[in-house]
């Protein structure tokens, strides 16, 4: 059988200052390919497995991603065991070179990536969820390994990374099919407050979004320097919110004047002496 030589050296001749043959780094060369690709191509096969069990998307991101370091980490250590590395000294000293870069160039993304595989967990909200997040209010447009992105009303794109998202009071708005809404309105001292209360409640039960259940309530909230204030609560599904809270702002008005019931003006009296 003949021989095969590379630059004068036998595939099996050890290299001078070296201590590995030619065959030896055809085996790592040969074994970090393969393994590359085995781990990409298992990876590619979890991840599918994953979507089809109606796992969330965040979670999916994060386990093949720590799948992939680990298994990257173990393809390099075997790879160069075929040069006379110690496997196991090799894992760790790949795995102590691998936590030191982590640590210090990837420390705000490590804790984003941790935040977001909480909120995975706890599920505070999900896509479509309008929410007041780090002070920004919005509706939830995705949820990734690392980052929020929500839309404002005005149709501004936020992204907000995830470790202030976990860290910061969240308000989800509609979570909960149904909502509360919070009116203010004021008559004058003079008014009949239970006439002024029962046209609140008259023109709440006419709405055909104010839910009957629970029940709507007008009451009397307090007396301030020119009106007596009203708190108005009727009930809504949350879809409905924001149409009934804007319908009840013009239909309150036209019951108070048509009950004869005065809005008064912010005044103040000055009396002036001679």
């Amino acid at each position: 059988m003949m021989a095969i030589e590379i630059a004068g050296y036998g595939l099996e001749e050890q290299l001078p200052y070296l201590g590995f043959s030619l065959w030896n780094i055809i085996l790592f060369v040969v074994t970090l390919v393969v393994g590359i690709i085995l781990v990409k191509v298992v990876s590619r096969i979890l991840k599918k497995h994953m979507l089809r069990a109606n796992l969330r998307k965040i979670m999916i991101e994060f386990v093949t991603r720590v799948l992939r370091i680990v298994l990257y980490v173990f393809v390099v250590g075997v790879s160069l065991s075929f040069l006379g590395v110690q496997v196991g000294a090799a894992l760790v000293s790949v795995a102590v070179v691998l936590g030191f870069v982590l640590g210090f160039a990837l420390g705000d993304t490590l804790s984003n990536i941790a935040a977001g595989f909480m909120i995975a967990i706890t599920k505070p909200f999900r896509s479509g969820h309008y929410v007041n997040v780090n002070g920004e209010e919005g509706v939830i447009k995705t949820v990734g390994i690392s980052i929020t992105e929500l839309d404002t009303r005005d149709n501004k794109r936020i992204i907000i990374p995830n470790k202030q998202v976990l860290g910061n009071n969240i308000i989800n708005y509609t979570h909960n099919d149904t909502r509360r809404i919070d009116l203010e309105t004021g008559v004058g001292y003079d008014d009949d407050l239970d006439l002024a209360i029962k046209t609140s409640l008259k023109t709440l039960r006419k709405h055909p979004k104010v839910l009957k259940d629970p029940e709507p309530q007008a009451k009397v909230k307090s007396m301030d320097d020119s009106a007596v204030t009203l708190v108005v609560r009727p009930w809504v599904k949350t879809d409905d919110y924001w149409d009934v809270f804007f319908d009840l702002q013009k239909e309150l008005k036209e019951a108070y004047d048509e009950a004869g019931l005065n809005i008064p003006y912010p005044q103040m009296d000055v009396h002036l002496d001679k």
